[in-house]
């Protein structure tokens, strides 16, 4: 985000910039304990131990018994616990005033002698006020640290049959709350242009290659307009061209909002059509910005049907009858499936140009890939058009690469029964414990055949079948460092009192309060490798994915475990996921773009295996590459 007093540009997607403004974990130094005078013992020992040592193990004895959480000034309990370690500290064999106050010596022995002789009488103690006392800095340095330790678990082993792991600390576990407080983004400067168009009401279109923060930029625009249209929801219509991406951003497809079906009738049928829904015709005539994401997968045809379907429903001449419209997506990928195999583009519609105008972007700086050498590979490969260099660099990929965590890359293949292959044959080796969790769907639509189609849209299956040492992946985010996208290893399947109590319960208070899993079924612990060579153990319990349109209505959902099988997955699938190790055998590629979205899903040379590399899979479609040329950079 570019400061506005300095210039300077803070960029970089993955940054967490966290805020601790309401954050109620204060170091135990900052801490004031208030002390009722009238609560106080008298009494005192005097042993071989000195004063101050005695009253710093008193209140270390204290505070151990809080599990070093601060407490609130004004607590009630403040004064209770710190009259508890002034009774430690003072024994029966020395006595003074009942009303005498426990007091910290200070950095000079004479001063703190000179405070023990003006302590108050009896009759003065009762209109003195509460003193407050912040413990010495000797005595906060010598505090456990482990609550600025990462929140996972240290591996002991690299031998995954062996690998121990230590639970999270209670205290950690008490800060759920604040560690999982939504990251905020840093966007780049040209994110923050487009993100500024937005604001200012302009349709717009922007691309990128596979990394460049597409997604991460499509939620933002998204908060911001939700924040704008606030006390009008449906104000805000996020669509996308297949049910996949429709749910990876909490929307339904572009034929679910429009009300078309399948859209084969004309513009004047399928007016009429629409009208006659009342639903969907109010749909359209509250709608103040409509968001289509994967755009490539949008044949042009439909893209002028749309625009002109709103301008008849709302009786304004002007594309998608005045609706300010939000495009993004990348033409290199996956293009439209049209009948006769030559795909119409949405850039090649009538109407694009009268739509967006002249606000068409370019992305260019790319957050998921690091390695330079291997985002010019790719950039290579989105033109169609590799150096010799890199055609031999893609072949030198073929090696194995040994991980020692347990762990195997995900495999990516075309077709659905290659995966669904790939990933059986490997839960046959296992000869472990297993279960099966069986998803529960619901939603508004009733008509089988159609509530069949969307909910196969969802990446959680309608049953799944998980066993001990069965690799998976996480559908959806749970905090900053598990997210959609994590890989993990089943490790055993656990009631969720036992989970409680080993540590190993999903993390976040409100979820844990809107679950409530019932005891005695027996839900997935999952080890997830975090940064930092950690693995994080978590329990997975059910989540509820839904396609929901503008309105509040839930067309369908499903309630299911948020696990795929992750040994093994479609290149469809695949596409908006980041993988850190990746296996593509590109001798099963049969479309355009395919090699491309498969191996963009990978963040370094170093996690990507290539079988059967051959450069003549490696093409773009002319007319996208000839259009790329219009596209405007921020510099």
């Amino acid at each position: 985000m570019l400061n506005t007093t300095t210039g300077a540009l803070q960029s970089g997607l993955r940054t967490v910039k966290r805020d601790w403004s309401e954050n109620d974990t204060r170091p135990a130094s900052s801490s004031q304990l208030l002390v009722n005078q009238k609560d106080v013992s008298a009494t005192a020992v005097i042993g071989d131990v000195s004063a101050k040592a005695k009253r710093m193990l008193a209140i270390q004895a204290a505070l151990d018994e809080m599990n070093c959480t601060p407490v609130l000034k004004d607590s009630v309990v403040a004064n209770t616990v710190a009259a508890r370690a002034v009774q430690v500290y003072n024994s029966s064999d020395r006595s003074t005033s009942s009303s005498s106050v426990f007091s910290t010596k200070t950095e000079s022995a004479k001063a703190d002698a000179s405070h023990r002789s003006k302590r108050p009488s009896d009759a003065e103690s009762e209109n003195i006020a509460k003193k407050k006392r912040v413990l010495p800095t000797s005595f906060t340095d010598s505090l456990p640290v482990q609550a600025n330790n990462p929140p996972s678990s240290r591996v002991s082993s690299n031998n995954p049959s062996t690998m121990t792991v230590m639970n999270v600390t209670r205290r950690e576990r008490s800060d759920k709350k604040a560690a999982e407080k939504p990251a905020a983004v840093f966007l780049s400067k040209e994110q923050v242009r487009i993100l500024e168009l937005v604001q200012l009401g302009h349709s717009i279109f922007y691309t990128g290659s596979a990394g460049t923060g597409k997604s991460v930029l499509l939620r933002e625009i998204i908060k911001t307009l939700r924040k704008r249209y606030v006390s009008a929801p449906d104000a805000v219509a996020i669509t996308a061209s297949t049910g996949i991406a429709a749910c990876n951003i909490g929307g339904v497809t572009v034929h679910s909002f429009s009300g078309i079906g399948l859209g084969v009738e004309s513009v004047d049928q399928l007016t009429t059509k629409i009208r006659k829904n009342k639903k969907a015709m109010g749909r359209w005539l509250r709608t103040k910005v409509l968001i289509i994401d994967e755009v490539s997968m949008v044949d042009g045809d439909l893209f002028d049907k749309l625009s002109r379907i709103g301008s008849n429903l709302r009786k304004k001449p002007q594309p998608f009858g005045g609706i300010q419209v939000i495009v993004t997506g990348d033409f290199f990928q996956l293009p439209p499936v049209m009948k006769g195999g030559n795909p119409k583009f949405a850039f090649e519609a009538d109407l694009w140009g009268d739509t967006i105008k002249q606000h068409t972007y370019n992305l260019t700086k790319v957050f998921r890939q690091k390695d330079e050498e291997f985002v010019d590979m790719l950039n290579e490969m989105r033109f169609g058009r590799l150096s010799t260099k890199s055609v031999s660099r893609f072949r030198s990929l073929t090696r194995e690469i040994h991980y020692d965590d347990g762990l195997f890359a995900t495999e990516l293949f075309p077709r659905r029964e290659d995966v669904d292959r790939a990933n059986g044959t490997r839960m046959q080796h296992l000869a472990k414990e297993e279960q099966l969790f069986r998803a529960m769907d619901g939603g508004s639509i009733t008509d089988p055949k159609q509530r069949e189609k969307m909910l196969a849209n969802f990446m959680a299956p309608s049953a799944l079948l998980l066993k001990v040492d069965a690799q998976v992946m996480l559908i959806k985010n749970m905090d900053e460092t598990l997210v959609n996208g994590s890989i993990g290893r089943v490790m055993r399947f656990m009631d969720p009192t036992q989970a409680k109590d080993e540590g190993v319960y999903p993390p976040g208070e409100d979820r844990e309060k809107q679950k409530k899993p019932k005891s005695g079924q027996m839900w997935p612990v999952v080890a997830f490798p975090v940064q930092g060579g950690y693995v994080k153990e978590v329990m997975i319990v059910p989540e509820t994915f839904k396609v929901e349109l503008p309105n509040g209505e839930v067309q369908v959902s499903r309630t299911q475990i948020p696990l795929i099988l992750a040994w093994a997955m479609s290149i469809h699938k695949s596409q908006g996921q980041t993988l850190e190790r990746v296996k593509v055998d590109l001798g099963k590629v049969f479309e355009k773009g395919q090699a491309y979205v498969a191996l963009s899903r990978a963040t370094s040379l170093q996690g990507l295996q290539v079988l059967n590399f051959d450069a003549s899979k490696v093409n773009a479609h002319p007319k996208v590459v000839e259009w790329s040329k219009t596209l405007q950079t921020i510099a």
